[in-house]
């Protein structure tokens, strides 16, 4: 029984996002990336918008694939049913923090993204994790990011509950646009899953912050 509620942990984290959407066209081209290693601030520092002054969207990198270190499911953007998030690509990354890759039951953490929008750019992220008995200790911005430079103002939080929560930052990276970042996971028998949500200040009316 233990076995079978962490098997479906990890399929809730793994398909969280997926779950949210339903394409609209069939067929399916894998986009030849190189997975290699990226730490989780390098990534959400790739794929975020760089600080111009101007309101600014996401290049959506199609057939860029050395744009940014995900591993598309498809090198084209697709449209979605779900007016919340309109167009997406989906992808897979290799995912490291602090120098350190990740595993469950001898198996690689899984670390799916997900950028969202209308169809001239993106405008939100979503990276979800498989889970991991080594990310109880790493549900903090400080400890996620160690070493790297960020300014992070904690806007909400919710962690009145023993198994699940969220913190939500107001965040500043390096000559990039704020993100405003929703850290947000869930632990069961020692076994903690991760969600990152990000987005502009004015799109940041779609983060779910209910703290029930």
């Amino acid at each position: 029984m233990k076995k079978l509620w962490f098997t479906l942990m990890a399929l809730l984290a793994v398909l969280t996002i997926t779950a949210q959407v339903k394409k609209t066209t069939q067929g399916s081209k894998l986009v030849a990336t190189p997975n290699k290693t990226v730490e989780i601030y390098d990534l959400i520092k790739k794929l975020w918008m760089d600080s111009t002054g101007y309101s600014e969207v996401g290049d959506w990198a199609v057939g860029n694939p050395k744009k940014f270190p995900v591993k598309w499911n498809e090198d084209r953007i697709i449209m979605s049913e779900d007016t919340s998030i309109n167009f997406y690509r989906l992808g897979s990354a290799n995912v490291t923090v602090g120098g350190k890759s990740f595993l469950h039951d001898g198996k690689p953490v899984a670390w799916n993204v997900m950028i969202k929008g209308p169809r001239m750019g993106y405008t939100s992220l979503s990276i979800v994790s498989s889970p991991s008995k080594d990310f109880t200790t790493l549900t903090f911005i400080d400890s996620l990011f160690a070493g790297k430079s960020f300014k992070a103002e904690l806007l909400k939080s919710c962690t009145n509950k023993k198994n699940m929560g969220f913190y939500y930052y107001k965040l500043k990276l390096p000559k990039k646009d704020f993100i405003y970042l929703k850290l947000s996971w869930i632990t069961v028998n020692a076994v903690t899953a991760f969600r990152f949500d990000g987005y502009l200040d004015w799109t940041n009316y779609a983060a779910k912050l209910d703290c029930k």
